[in-house]
C-alpha cells in the first residue's frame, strides 16, 4: 500500500493515503464531552405520564434532546440485557474471524453479484480517483424487514437468531415507546410516527467493527453524515468512546454510557422533515483509537419516501408553540 507524507518536512504517515482525511475533516485533539441526556423511556408511556407526572421529567429531558442535539440515550427499554450482550459478543466473534471466513458473507461471493450489492460483509469499494476518502471500519450490512427480503445466505448462522431476537426486541422500543412518545410532543396521536414505518417501509441492521488506528488524528471511522431513517437505534461499546455529534458547527464527544446496556437513539433526516423541523437530525460521524478497537450496531428504521413531507399542521412557528405546551 502507498504511504503518503504529512507535510514537507517528510513525516511519513503509516496509514493508506486513501483513509487520509483533508485538513479541514480532521478531528480535532480534544473535544468536549455533549450533554447526552440519559432517558428512562419507561416512564414516558401515556398511562404513566398522565396518571401521576412521574414521566415529566423525562419528557422534557427527550424535548430537549429532540430539538436540541437530535440524540438520546434511553434506559429501561425493554430489549433483554442477555439479548444486548449476546448481540454485542456475536458482532466480536464475527469480526475477529479470518478474512476468507468473514469473505463467504461478503457482497459478492466466488464473483457473482447479490441483487443488492450493498447488502453482506465489507464496505463498498471507494476509488481514489472519484476522490473519495475510506472510513476506518469492517462492516456487515444487513436487511431485515420486511422479513421475506432478508437475504439469509448473508447471514451467519452463529448471529442469525440473536439477531432476529434483538430486532424483534428493538422494535417494539420503536414502535410501543419511543414513536409515540414523541408524536405526542408534537400533539398527535401516538402512531402519527409509527404508522410511517408499515407497509413497505425498512429496516436495516450495521455491524461495525472499528480496529485500533495508527493516526486517529488524520483517519475517521466513519465520516460525518446524517441518517436517512426516522430514527437510528445504535448498542454501543461501552468501554471505548468514539461517536461525536456536532452542534453549532462544534463537535462534541459522545460519552460512554454509565449504564452498559443503554441505547443511543439518532433522530433521522425523515423526522426533520416531517416535524417540519421541530426535531433536529443528529450530524455524527466516528473517530478512531490508536490503542482500543471498538463494536457498535445500529439498527434504521426507514420509511418509504411517499411517507416523508412536511406535516400540514406543523407548518408556522406558532402551531409549533402551541405543541410544545
Amino acid at each position: 500500500m502507498l504511504l503518503v507524507q504529512e507535510n514537507a518536512a517528510g513525516v511519513d504517515i503509516d496509514v493508506p493515503e486513501g483513509y487520509v482525511m483533508k485538513p479541514e475533516d480532521r478531528p480535532t485533539a480534544e473535544a468536549p464531552v455533549a450533554p447526552i441526556p440519559l432517558i428512562d423511556i419507561g416512564l414516558l408511556s401515556g398511562e404513566m405520564s398522565k396518571a401521576d407526572g412521574s414521566g415529566a421529567e423525562e419528557t422534557a429531558k427527550l424535548r430537549l434532546a429532540l430539538e436540541s442535539w437530535g440524540i438520546l440515550m434511553v434506559t429501561n427499554h425493554g430489549v433483554e440485557p442477555c439479548v444486548i450482550d449476546a448481540m454485542c459478543s456475536a458482532s466480536r466473534e464475527f469480526f475477529q474471524r479470518p478474512l476468507e471466513e468473514k469473505m463467504k458473507y461478503s457482497q459478492a461471493a466466488d464473483g457473482e453479484k447479490y441483487e443488492d450489492y450493498h447488502q453482506g460483509y465489507g464496505s463498498k469499494e471507494l476509488k481514489l480517483e472519484h476522490k473519495s476518502t475510506r472510513d476506518w471500519v469492517d462492516r456487515m450490512f444487513l436487511q431485515v424487514e420486511p422479513q421475506e427480503h432478508r437475504q439469509l445466505h448473508l447471514w451467519p448462522e452463529s448471529f442469525r437468531d440473536i439477531l432476529h431476537e434483538f430486532f424483534v426486541q428493538q422494535s417494539s422500543l420503536v414502535n410501543k415507546r419511543l414513536l409515540p412518545a414523541m408524536a405526542r410532543l408534537l400533539g398527535f396521536d401516538d402512531d402519527f410516527f409509527g404508522e410511517k414505518l408499515r407497509g413497505r417501509a425498512l429496516t436495516f441492521a450495521r455491524l461495525s467493527h472499528y480496529p485500533s488506528c495508527p493516526r486517529p488524528d488524520l483517519v475517521l471511522g466513519v465520516k460525518s453524515h446524517t441518517d436517512a431513517t426516522i430514527v437510528t437505534v445504535l448498542m454501543v461499546d461501552n468501554n471505548v468512546s468514539g461517536l461525536q455529534v456536532q452542534k453549532d458547527d462544534v463537535w462534541y464527544d459522545v460519552p460512554c454510557p454509565t449504564d452498559p446496556h443503554a441505547l443511543l437513539i439518532f433522530v433521522g433526516d425523515n423526522t426533520e422533515v416531517i416535524s417540519n423541523g421541530a426535531f433536529k437530525a443528529s450530524v455524527h460521524r466516528v473517530v478512531t483509537n490508536a490503542q482500543k478497537e471498538r463494536t457498535s450496531v445500529a439498527m434504521f428504521y426507514v420509511p418509504i419516501p411517499e411517507e416523508v413531507a412536511p406535516t400540514n399542521d406543523l407548518v408556522n412557528d406558532s402551531i409549533l408553540d402551541d405543541a410544545r405546551k
